[in-house]
């Protein structure tokens, strides 16, 4: 397959279908004929990129790379929904697409127009995140999965305090898996309803996420002393009582009461002391299993999401 004439600029963690779409129009073609040169699928009337995802099967990745005149590994590391992970299965072995109704995991959330600009893209971008919410650290400003085209961000400017957070979040789940789920655990600390009740609700505004996550950023780097050591075997079970009772000096009792369940969950580990201390990047330990790509945080935590138990409050993403 020969490459198509102009080559789109990649942005990091776009949607499939957000790239697709831009590639078809700087060419002048719909994306149902340019998705009929990928391979055969299915597509739900009228789809849009910023309601649901592209998915593709092995061959017709293989194809979307060539047509689009780009390395596999390259177009893989930036469009997240190529990588393995997400592919459909192979069937028969020919190129083929579903553009389903809603994406199959993850949420689309509108993507940074000024870091698109950096890269020469003027088209609206859409990225395919975990969670319904992204900061750009960069240009200081919020988006989320809203529709709303007069207000397409907040501008964090008057809340520093919400970037340097989202700093520290981007540095604990940089280090690997432990990281990101320690990030969940934090979020699903401020669910217990000890503390909902004076914190918003993910899912019950749209600025939700940037009241929270200061507070869970402070709470997942406490967690991170504590699994440290637990993940090297060097964790007594007395630890646990002096660091709550510090957790509570810092962070107040409230705090300290719902991280009782965490650390309830966080016992030390039995058996043979690794000879190496092992790193972030591995497989976490129990009560964890695996952290799937396009997991929320309300699906990755060990902690029992308590505010919801009472059947008055709908999930915190609906």
């Amino acid at each position: 397959m020969r490459p198509l004439t102009y080559r789109q600029p990649l942005v990091d963690g776009e949607s499939t279908g957000s790239f697709v779409t831009r590639l078809a129009a700087r060419h002048g073609q719909s994306v149902s004929h340019l998705l009929g040169t990928v391979g055969e699928g299915r597509s739900a009337a009228g789809v849009s990129p910023w309601e649901s995802e592209l998915y593709v099967n092995r061959a017709a990745r293989q194809r979307l790379a060539e047509m689009a005149g780009r390395p596999l590994d390259q177009l893989m590391r930036a469009l997240v929904s190529l990588r393995d992970e997400h592919l459909l299965p192979d069937g028969s072995g020919a190129p083929q697409y579903q553009w389903p109704w809603r994406p199959h995991s993850g949420f689309l959330v509108r993507g940074c127009a000024l870091c698109a600009a950096r890269h020469g893209v003027l088209d609206p971008v859409w990225l395919i995140r975990p969670d319904p919410w992204h900061i750009c650290v960069r240009h200081g400003r919020f988006y989320d999965n809203s529709r709303e085209d007069r207000a397409s961000f907040i501008d964090l400017a008057p809340g520093p305090h919400v970037i340097q957070a989202e700093r520290r979040r981007l540095r604990l789940v940089g280090a690997g898996p432990v990281g990101r789920l320690l990030v969940a655990d934090a979020f699903g600390v401020l669910a217990h309803e000890v503390v909902a009740m004076h914190l918003p609700r993910l899912g019950s505004s749209r600025t939700a996420p940037l009241h929270l996550l200061p507070v869970a950023v402070r709470v997942a780097t406490r967690m991170a002393r504590l699994e440290r050591r637990r993940l090297e075997h060097r964790l007594r079970p007395d630890e646990h009582q002096h660091w709550r009772d510090q957790v509570v000096r810092d962070l107040g009792w409230r705090l300290g009461m719902a991280l009782d369940e965490w650390s309830r969950l966080h016992p030390p580990l039995q058996g043979r002391r690794p000879d190496l201390s092992p790193r972030w990047q591995q497989a976490p330990g129990s009560p964890h299993r695996d952290v799937p790509e396009m997991a929320s945080v309300d699906k990755l935590t060990c902690v029992p999401w308590r505010v919801l138990s009472s059947g008055r409050l709908p999930r915190p993403y609906g």
